[in-house]
């Protein structure tokens, strides 16, 4: 049975070896720290597998109550916030739940952020960056497949577009809003000859920027920026043709149409009362916009905290006494991006961990735009998930790499034969092997190679609920480890969903 260890000391008492504390109890001999949460963990199961409530449900529960780890907490379900609610409130941990929900007190600037974010070099790519990461969550939502290599110049183009504007808003005023960008794309000048117009100049706000720019004292390295920017603008630009114009602007505009409305606007686009950075001292922050609620709004929500987490926890200075940090993402193919792999493959130095559960992979295959680059990113994301528990799941693919990852061992196969003289028919008749005379019996045994856990046995796990006394059954799998408890680098657990 599972079993999860008591609450510990606070932060503020904890020595040296933080990591060291236990999240979860495999078995009575077996346990799992803070330490090998930071390498990364993966749960795998079909929907009502209990994955969840489960494995899930154990691991998040040790994370606040005995790591008193800071999270960030993507929200896909329609009760994820309700969950995590419980979770904090079972874990005394009320006080660092920080739920961003339209209405609510916690806001966050992204692009002011990633402006002032200390440590932080080239403000302007900060902003190129976290304005692609919004284009790519965008795209996958559009079913354009967020990777996918034959839309390579329309992504160059883009970002080329996003950079020089958003260095001109940079040059002019300072900073950069999402919709002073919008109203900069949207003035450009179309043609030579509206570079040229009195009533282009006097009406643009393209126009008034490059003006401000000119005027305004800059440095050496300001200079050759805007005579990048003036000349992209006033030259490049304006030359394309009407099409390829048209294109790239509305790439833009369009996916930052909904960074302008409503929810999004109110989160974040006004000022900020809470950042990812807030997570290194233990808060818990949760995206309360979930996706199968607030559909291309919460996907665009959950992407922008996730990539400002990512890149606020790369760059953290960290000490002995520094507190563990995860990010959490259930129904992981939702919110699955092209800088994860690289991501998961380098956390663990900063004390960051990933908590990813799925209900298989050909989700995430999907979801990082399919094909061969697709599926490399995939494996790379799941190659650093030093922790794996499956639970139950009717899809071959999934298991058929389950069964891989655990691998096969040598066993011993039985074999035996028995002949006996064609003219005994009596015996023959009645089943009488044993009694027939002058009879050859041989027996031996063979060494094969055969998978420790065939794919089968994934589909015949418990799923929880009442029909199976609550108990929902799950292969524990660690990447260098050999549990005591089974004497092999896997185990079998279960987990009670009401313990």
């Amino acid at each position: 049975m599972l079993g999860l260890f008591k609450k510990r000391r606070s932060h503020a008492g904890q020595a040296a070896d933080a990591l060291s504390v236990p999240v979860v109890r495999w078995s009575a001999e077996d346990v799992y720290t803070a330490r090998m949460a930071t390498e990364n963990s993966l749960v795998v199961g079909a929907s009502g597998a209990g994955k969840s409530t489960g494995s899930g449900r154990a691991l998040a529960l040790g994370l606040l109550g005995n790591a008193k780890a800071g999270m960030l907490v993507c929200c896909a379900k329609s009760d994820e916030v309700f969950r995590w609610e419980e979770y904090c409130a079972a874990t005394g941990r009320t006080a660092d739940l920080r739920v961003m929900r339209p209405g609510g007190p916690w806001r966050f600037n992204p692009v002011s952020y990633e402006l002032a974010r200390e440590g932080a070099v080239g403000a302007a790519e900060n902003v190129v960056g976290l304005l692609e990461a919004i284009l790519e969550c965008a795209d996958r939502q559009g079913d354009s497949g967020g990777a996918r290599d034959d839309e390579a110049y329309w992504r160059r183009a883009t970002k080329q577009l996003i950079r020089n504007f958003v260095d001109l808003l940079i040059l002019a005023t300072g900073t950069v809003t999402i919709d002073a960008l919008y109203r900069a794309v949207i003035s450009a000048p179309q043609s030579l000859d509206d570079v040229r117009s009195e009533q282009w100049r006097s009406s643009s706000f393209c126009f008034k920027l490059l003006t401000e720019a000119d005027k305004r004292t800059k440095n050496s390295s300001q200079e050759k920026d805007f005579a990048l920017v003036a000349d992209y603008v006033l030259c490049e630009f304006c030359t394309l043709s009407p099409k390829t114009r048209s294109v790239v602007v509305s790439c833009l505009t369009s996916q930052l149409d909904p960074m302008q409305r409503s929810v999004l606007r109110e989160l974040f686009g006004t000022d900020t009362t809470l950042t990812p950075g807030d997570c290194e001292n233990g808060a818990v922050i949760v995206c309360g916009l979930p996706t199968q609620v607030y559909r291309e709004t919460g996907v665009i929500a959950n992407a922008v905290l996730k990539y400002c987490w990512q890149r606020c926890m790369e760059g953290r200075r960290i000490d002995a006494a520094s507190r563990a940090v995860f990010l959490w993402c259930d129904e992981f193919q939702t919110f699955a991006s092209s800088r994860d792999a690289a991501f998961l493959a380098a956390c663990r130095s900063s004390r960051v961990g990933c908590a990813l559960l799925t209900q298989g992979v050909p989700g995430v295959y999907a979801a990082l735009g399919g094909g061969d680059k697709g599926r490399a990113e995939a494996d790379s994301i799941f190659g650093n998930c030093g922790l794996k528990v499956f639970h139950a799941n009717s899809d071959p693919q999934t298991n058929e790499w389950a069964s891989r990852l655990i691998g096969r061992t040598l066993q011993y196969r039985a074999s035996g034969n028995h002949s006996h003289p064609a003219d005994d028919q009596v015996s023959a008749l009645l089943g009488l092997d044993w009694a027939r005379e002058n009879g050859t019996t041989s027996g031996g045994f063979s060494e094969v190679m055969e998978a420790e856990v065939e794919p089968r046995e994934f589909t015949r796990l418990r799923t929880g609920g009442p029909d199976n006394g609550w108990i929902v059954d799950g292969i524990v799998f660690q990447n260098g480890r050999v549990f005591k408890a089974s004497g092999r680098t896997w185990l079998p657990v279960q987990f009670n969903q009401r313990a």
